[in-house]
């Protein structure tokens, strides 16, 4: 049976990734890619941008919705006693109020709310700024993250460069998995509008993400190597404890998703822009619908990965059980 408190934590995890991952899309990605075809107005433009403003709210709505599962099933983990109680006996309340879990989650609700603002109140023509105001929300909204899991709890000096270590890889992972459901969004859109300039869009939009996707990669090794060599220790950890293990699943799962990223730039990116360049628009719309299914790919795998981040967050360091082994 599937734990609710697991259950909601890998939810919170994906809903915020996504909310991140969709406001550094517009910010890096896309209205960079539009620009450069200012002279075409394409409906595809207006269209994808609705839809990622669908996508942000949607996934700013689950994140608040599972923060709150994770707040009350937490306390009623806490107190030991069904959720009802947990609620009239005040014990949420104090978990709330006087917990470091309690504040930070005050903190990103506020951090939810003015992401939703910069999406509903939204200028009507395009404003580098709001994207940039809702890019930095986004980073701050996964960045927070940091303080609910082991990087938060890490005492002493060494606790400020596991946190800060915890920090990056949640903005690399937003940046490079959650940005691939915009991705997803803009090639459809944009192949799908049979426009030339379309597609040359889908062309820009593609390589830029493909240099975030490797700006994020690098991230996240040198992070996650900081981040094993304070909660695994030895290598022997990894293989004798449940946290190593789950480790490892989840590198061997990452290793996959870089595989993938990996086909996409080396094969799949110079062939589109070949395509482009001598318009041959059939095989340009093939080669996007390619890019489409192996970032699809991508993403099912990262939400695997998401769900055992979501186990590992409750379970004991390698370093901490091996003490306890021994």
């Amino acid at each position: 049976m599937i734990d609710p408190l697991l259950a909601m934590r890998a939810i919170h995890f994906a809903a915020t990734v996504m909310a991140a991952g969709a406001a550094l899309f517009a910010w890096l990605v896309a209205e960079p890619a539009f620009r450069t075809r200012a002279d075409a107005r394409l409906r595809a433009f207006n269209l994808f941008r609705s839809r990622l403003s669908v996508l942000l709210l949607v996934s700013l709505a689950l994140a608040v919705v599972s923060g709150a599962g994770w707040w009350l099933l937490l306390a009623g983990r806490i107190g030991d006693q069904p959720l009802g109680e947990a609620i009239t006996d005040g014990t949420a309340w104090i978990v709330l109020t006087q917990t470091r879990f309690g504040i930070d989650w005050q903190l990103r609700l506020l951090l939810a709310g003015l992401l939703a603002a910069c999406v509903l109140l939204k200028p009507s023509s395009p404003s580098r700024w709001r994207d940039l105001l809702a890019a930095s929300g986004g980073i701050a909204f996964v960045a927070t993250l940091a303080w609910a899991g082991h990087g938060g709890a890490t005492s002493g000096n060494a606790g400020y460069v596991h946190l800060v270590a915890d920090v990056f890889h949640l903005c690399a992972a937003g940046a490079w998995l959650g940005g691939l459901v915009p991705l997803v969004l803009l090639l459809g859109s944009l192949r799908r509008s049979g426009e030339p300039g379309g597609l040359l869009v889908a062309v820009t939009a593609a390589g830029r993400f493909s240099n975030l996707g490797i700006m994020a990669v690098g991230t996240l090794l040198v992070s996650g190597v900081i981040n094993a060599w304070f909660l695994v220790g030895g290598a022997v950890n990894l293989t004798s404890t449940d946290y190593g293990r789950l480790l490892e699943l989840k590198i061997a799962l990452f290793v996959a998703m870089v595989c993938l990223a990996a086909a996409n730039r080396l094969h799949l990116m110079p062939q589109l822009s070949r395509a482009a360049e001598s318009g041959a628009s059939d095989l340009v719309t093939e080669t996007a619908r390619r890019l489409e299914r192996n970032a699809l790919l991508e993403l099912s795998i990262g939400l695997v990965i998401i769900c055992i981040v979501a186990v590992l967050g409750v379970t004991p360091p390698a370093t901490e059980a091996h003490v306890h082994v021994h």
